[in-house]
């Protein structure tokens, strides 16, 4: 925003919704259906009014809409239904900062790095789908076998990032040390369960059915870490030899 620009006041801002507001009813009336507004006023996954507005700023006034309103709705509303803890319910959008939306990473994923581990992550994803849909191969917590040495930097506080999603991993026939030697920013083990479980609480489809994804962690025997979903609905984290590429197999790359 340009510094010599005068920006309006709260009162104008007021004004002018009220307007609107006003317009809106008049328009309303007679034409809207009690079930319609009911639907309307209560249901924001048939009509977000937040959407409305910033499509109302941006149309008239070409006040910038932000590409990511609706996977910020979509993120909040998974964490408040899939996770009982207060401290995981209320992502603070205004604590983090987002990489502009591109092309080709439009998936948006928000990680509470500071309080949550792998296995509370797995907790509820397990509470969620059936115990019996999660499976890791070590008996331990993921939090004992994950050696943190090796898990890629990430930021200290909660943070924002985005990535290609879909089913399969988008860099396939790359092995754990081709990600590290290429410099490649891959999910961490964390990154993986939450995206892969918003994923599927959202659609009902789970990753890597057909595929794996190599995770940016070794486990304390120094083998890849990995996850992949099965044809039963099961959840699984795996570890494999860092160096081995198949066709199915690959990473799924972030930025922040």
């Amino acid at each position: 925003m340009n510094p010599k620009i005068k920006l309006a006041s709260g009162a104008q801002c007021a004004t002018l919704a009220s307007l609107v507001a006003v317009a809106l009813t008049k328009k309303f009336d007679g034409q809207l259906t009690f079930s319609q507004a009911q639907i309307a006023i209560t249901d924001k996954n048939q009509i977000d009014v937040n959407l409305l507005a910033e499509k109302f700023a941006n149309e008239i006034f070409s006040i910038s809409i932000d590409p990511w309103v609706e996977e910020n709705r979509k993120i909040s509303h998974f964490y408040k239904t899939c996770f009982n803890e207060n401290k995981w319910k209320n992502p603070n959008w205004e604590q983090v900062t987002i990489s502009t939306a591109d092309e080709k990473f439009k998936r948006l994923e928000f990680i509470f790095v500071e309080t949550m581990t792998e296995d509370d992550a797995l907790d509820a994803y397990a509470l969620r789908f059936g115990k019996d849909k999660v499976w890791k191969e070590w008996n331990d917590l993921l939090v004992k076998v994950i050696d943190r040495e090796t898990v890629q930097a990430r930021p200290k506080q909660n943070y924002a990032m985005i990535h290609v999603g879909g089913d399969e991993p988008d860099l396939l026939n790359k092995s754990y040390n081709d990600g590290i030697s290429e410099n490649i920013i891959f999910m961490t083990p964390l990154e993986g369960i939450i995206s892969a479980f918003r994923y599927r609480f959202e659609t009902g489809k789970m990753y890597d059915v057909k595929g794996v994804t190599r995770l940016s962690a070794l486990d304390h025997d120094g083998y890849a870490m990995h996850m992949y979903g099965g044809n039963d609905g099961e959840f699984s984290m795996d570890s494999y030899d860092r160096d081995n590429r198949f066709s199915d197999v690959g990473l799924r790359q972030v930025s922040f």
